[in-house]
């Protein structure tokens, strides 16, 4: 069952290609067939293209996922941030899985059996199983491909790499049909000749021209009435300029639960107790574990290295055995006990040989590694034998070599054996990674370091202060659960007011540790008159070090903003037409019967100024910004002529160009820029077809109501 082996090594690689949210998907027969999708609205997740979607359907085929991951993995558990990025993926392929089964069955596009069997073990061998039965020769190998088939065929269901096979089969299945729904958009796509030739002819014309340029602030806003029908025929005229998407706004106050003054004098005095025992403790490893908030550290510090310069000054004027403090720093009380004293190197070369454990059997590396041991200390070259063994293959290719480093560099056991070692003696050492040979080949100069037990305690809020930050949040939520009076309690009482912006995936508000619940209830009323209450029907909500009291405060639904929504937006640029206009009738008139920008210039007191080498393709006009509709007047303005006013971004501009420079066009240039735009617009409609899909499937994603 070796090639079953590889599959589950390869977990990682497979994970992708399951997980590829656009470009992957699960083809499973309940959601083609809508049986298993209930009505029921309260356990509806979403509706997609006029289909339910339940949630225990989108949670089973989670957890089957989850499971998958687990499996590949070799672990039996995830992490919230994997299963979060599983949950999401889930979410896409349905998505994709629903939308895109519309489109196949009405275009007729389907995979055969034939096709799969001709992907897996036929003449045109997909890159993914190629690369999982690809032996060390670099050679395909499809009898393996054969034999391991017969094997999963046999093999109960529920096998591990039985599973595995059938997620593969399922993307490649979707791979491949996705791939003929793109082929087929990109073989409707076509760029004509004279369309080609007319673009390759605007990147080939450059021009240089000088220009002038009024800026819009050098009229004040103050001087220009913007009354509101003119904010409002803006608006209409350019109301697609306005979409938004939904979001909702809160304001909240926190209560912190901060360590009062009580709470830094118990922990003082709870270290300061400790003293004593510190003091006559031999086993300070042992102590320090037992009783401190931090581990013990087994760093060796030189002179000038600690940061804190009071206790630096004490480890190299004391003596081993002798203690510091207490002291407070980083909201903690310490104790310092100078453990270990000795003259250290400060900086290593050295190599090593990194022997990964298989399926986490770090028992099997340790035993693989002591053998190689024993063969390098008979006289077997160390070089010659990580590069046939080390799985650390950025050093092994090199014999092994790391480098010099200084301490601190390299995880705690490699840094504690390599920190520990004589010249080219040969140690066995455990990390995460799994076992190291570790031979030290060159030392620098010892010099004095010092080793120190740190017994910490971090000031924590006790339960007297616990109890009163929620006291206080508790009385300010009863006296003020109405909007007005919230917003006049918080001036009144020179409280923090925070403001937070979510949208329905808001996984945390900054400041707020696990505010997740948060979002959900703002997602869950339309109330903006009163406090927001948490699922235990309480209106203050506990998130780490705070709680807090908030309030929904503004609602925003997709589609267009309103108009007060966009009022300053609109006033802006309806009060910047307006200079733009009074701007552009000066110009004129001060430009009439003048021969040079210069004399416009001076009637205007403005300064000429130069732009060279600007092409239709142009980005923008160095010394003048984004600016493309000068660029345009630009490219199609008469050399020597002097333009009318321009109205640009920053103000209205005028120019004369002084130099136009076109390269020739030739048949072969034309054909290289049509490919080019072809192979754009085909990567381009890989992407918005699949977004022009989902906007009209209307998406109605209720997701936030369960997660």
């Amino acid at each position: 069952m070796a090639a079953l082996q590889k599959i589950r090594n390869r977990g990682v690689f497979i994970g992708i290609i399951i997980g590829g949210a656009l470009l992957a998907f699960i083809a499973g027969d309940a959601l083609k067939s809508g049986g298993s999708l209930l009505t029921d609205s309260r356990n509806e997740m979403a509706e997609i293209a006029g289909e339910s979607v339940n949630i225990r359907d989108f949670q089973n085929r989670f957890n089957h996922n989850l499971e998958v991951a687990k499996m590949m993995s070799g672990q039996n558990s995830v992490s919230s941030e994997q299963s979060d990025k599983i949950r999401e993926q889930v979410w896409q392929q349905m998505v994709q899985e629903i939308v895109m089964n519309r489109e196949y069955d009405e275009l007729g596009i389907s995979l055969t059996s034939q096709e799969l069997f001709d992907m897996v073990q036929g003449n045109n061998i997909d890159p993914t199983i190629r690369q999982l039965f690809t032996g060390k020769d670099g050679q395909f190998d499809k009898e393996n491909v054969v034999e391991t088939l017969k094997q999963l065929i046999s093999a109960p269901d529920g096998t591990p790499q039985k599973e595995y096979w059938l997620n593969i089969e399922e993307q490649l299945i979707a791979q491949r049909t996705l791939t003929k729904y793109n082929t087929l958009i990109a073989k409707g796509l076509y760029i004509p000749t004279p369309y080609a030739k007319n673009m390759a002819g605007n990147g080939s014309k450059k021009v240089s021209f000088d220009y002038v340029v009024k800026n819009y602030n050098s009229i004040s806003d103050s001087t220009i009435t913007v009354t509101a029908e003119e904010i409002k025929a803006y608006y209409n005229e350019n109301k697609e300029s306005f979409q938004q998407s939904e979001s909702r706004k809160i304001d909240y106050v926190p209560f912190n639960i901060t360590p009062s003054t009580e709470d830094f004098a118990y922990t003082k005095k709870w270290i300061s107790d400790l003293k004593d025992d510190f003091i006559a403790e031999e086993n300070v490893v042992q102590f320090v574990e037992l009783n401190s908030d931090t581990k013990f550290n087994t760093y060796y510090f030189a002179k000038d290295e600690n940061s804190n310069k009071d206790l630096d000054a004490f480890m190299f004027s004391g003596k081993k055995g002798d203690v510091f403090g207490p002291y407070d720093e980083n909201d903690a009380y310490k104790l310092a006990k100078i453990s270990d004293i000795k003259m250290m190197a400060d900086s290593v070369k050295a190599r090593h040989i990194l022997i990964s454990p298989v399926n986490g059997d770090f028992k099997a590396a340790e035993a693989k590694a002591d053998s190689l041991k024993q063969l390098i200390e008979k006289g077997a070259d160390f070089a010659e034998v990580a590069q046939a063994n080390s799985a650390d293959q950025g050093s092994a290719v090199n014999g092994g070599d790391l480098g010099w480093f200084t301490q601190g560099r390299m995880v705690p056991a490699f840094n504690d054996a390599a920190f520990s070692s004589k010249k080219n003696e040969i140690k066995l050492v455990t990390t995460q990674y799994g076992a190291h040979l570790i031979q030290v080949v060159a030392l620098s100069k010892a010099v004095k370091k010092v080793q120190v037990a740190v017994l910490d305690r971090k000031v924590e809020a006790s339960q007297k202060t616990f109890q009163a930050a929620y006291a206080a949040a508790r009385k300010f939520a009863g006296e003020n659960q109405e909007r007005k009076a919230f917003f006049k309690a918080i001036s009144e009482q020179g409280l923090t007011r925070r403001v937070a912006n979510l949208k329905k995936d808001t996984k945390l508000i900054p400041g707020l540790e696990s505010s997740r619940e948060l979002v959900q209830i703002a997602y869950k009323t339309d109330n903006m008159e009163s406090v927001l209450l948490n699922n235990d029907n309480s209106a203050v909500f506990e998130f780490g070090d705070k709680f807090v009291v908030a309030i929904l405060s503004d609602i925003k639904e997709e589609g267009y903003a309103s108009v007060n929504d966009v009022q300053a937006t609109v006033e802006r640029e309806v009060r910047k037409n307006k200079k733009a206009e009074m701007m552009i009738a000066s110009m004129s008139k001060n430009s009439k019967g003048s021969q040079s920008l210069l004399s416009v210039a001076q009637k205007e007191n403005l300064e000429v100024k130069t732009a060279a080498d600007i092409s239709f393709q142009s980005f923008q006009i160095p010394g003048a910004g984004i600016e493309p509709n000068v660029i345009a007047n630009a490219s199609n303005t008469e050399k020597g002529k002097i333009s009318a006013p321009i109205k640009g971004n920053q103000g209205v501009y005028m120019i004369r160009v002084n130099e136009v420079k076109e390269d020739a066009i030739t048949d072969d240039a034309i054909n290289t820029f049509k490919i080019r735009m072809n192979q754009n617009f085909q990567y381009r409609s890989n992407y918005q077809s699949m977004q022009v899909l989902r906007k009209n499937a209307n998406i109605d994603d209720k997701r936030y109501m369960f997660y």
